[in-house]
């Protein structure tokens, strides 16, 4: 699993609870900031940093602690 599936995965799990309606709301959210959240869950966009920032950007937006979600 790439780092940027990690991020998602973390900040989807951080922020919905396991309330599937809030996971995906916070997918929306996400494809709405331009990420392309299908891809990223399917490995078919590659870790960039640009789009490992970008996640980090939502996190903090969604009030999401980016630090306790592990990657590695």
């Amino acid at each position: 699993m790439n780092t940027s599936k990690k991020i998602l995965n973390g900040i989807i799990r951080e922020k919905a609870k396991g309330d599937t309606f809030l996971e995906s709301n916070v997918q929306m959210k996400m494809m709405m900031k331009g990420i392309n959240v299908k891809g990223i869950m399917e490995d078919k966009i590659p870790d960039t940093p640009d789009l490992i920032e970008k996640l980090h950007e939502i996190a903090k937006e969604l009030e999401v602690d980016i630090h306790q979600i592990p990657t590695t």
